[in-house]
């Protein structure tokens, strides 16, 4: 047989006390192990990722270390020479795909000034329909000055017709961060043609 059990407003109010303490324990534990997960989370989002280097031979984990002199003069380099002949090698009708790709390594600071320049080229060679290919023979490098001074053969063709002159170019450039845009992190910020050099 069930009883009626008559309790006071007291009783009722202790035991909802009571149970709101639990529930307010449990809501601060789980509050303390989100704030705990998410600060893990934060560190191991924040850390270099490990890079592991796996070939026939052997397996190991690749430190990043900056480039040597020799390494960076090379990268350089490399970028001088492949932004010469993305901006002075082309044919008129492929001129923008070119003139884009030399663009890759424009500084921010000398962009305005080179889509000014390559604007000209442009309506230049489609109009003319002239095609141009451009020999680097010599590059002299100074890394102190960040300085390149390019030289070679330019051949201009126009209508079958070429006519080849030595031309020397200087660039400027300066070493920014690395990114995969420019993974060499090498930007152009002047570059002045020098003809019949």
């Amino acid at each position: 047989m069930i009883k009626n059990i008559q309790r006071t407003w007291f009783e009722v109010w202790g035991d909802e006390a009571a149970q709101n303490q639990i529930l307010k324990g449990l809501t601060a534990l789980l509050v303390a192990l989100v704030a705990i997960q998410s600060i893990a989370l934060v560190i191991l989002s924040l850390r270099k990722p490990v890079l592991i280097a796996v070939s026939g031979s052997e397996t190991k984990v690749l430190a990043a270390v900056p480039p040597n002199a020799e390494m960076l003069e090379q990268e350089v380099r490399r970028i001088i020479t492949a932004y010469i002949k993305a901006r002075h090698t082309w044919e008129w009708n492929q001129i923008e795909a070119h003139l884009k790709e030399a663009a890759r390594f424009v500084d921010t600071d000398f962009e305005k000034s080179f889509k000014k320049a390559t604007a000209e080229q442009i309506r230049l060679a489609k109009e003319k329909k002239v095609s141009q290919v451009f020999y680097p023979t010599n590059i002299t490098l100074n890394l102190e000055a960040k300085t390149a001074k390019v030289s070679g053969d330019r051949i201009l063709m126009v209508d079958g017709l070429r006519a080849t002159n030595p031309m020397t170019v200087e660039v400027s450039f300066r070493l920014n961060q690395r990114n995969p845009a420019n993974p060499e992190g090498v930007y152009v910020t002047a570059e002045n043609l020098i003809t019949g050099q």
